[in-house]
């Protein structure tokens, strides 16, 4: 149900833990997961890279 979106705070309902760190502890991302959380990563780090070097911006 993880891997399907349900967000983890109603997981925990749905399978009675009290604690959300015992649901937690049952969840174990499959390979695909992890390899786009890599890419996400990735690609974020890639994007916010100036091509000169940091710069400072003012906001």
């Amino acid at each position: 149900m993880a891997d399907a979106g349900v967000p983890v705070h109603v997981l925990r309902k749905i399978a009675g833990h009290g604690s959300l760190s015992t649901t937690q502890r049952y969840l174990h991302p499959d390979a695909q997961s992890i390899n786009a959380a890599g890419d996400a990563l990735s690609t974020h780090l890639k994007d916010r890279r100036s091509p000169g070097g940091p710069r400072l911006r003012v906001v």
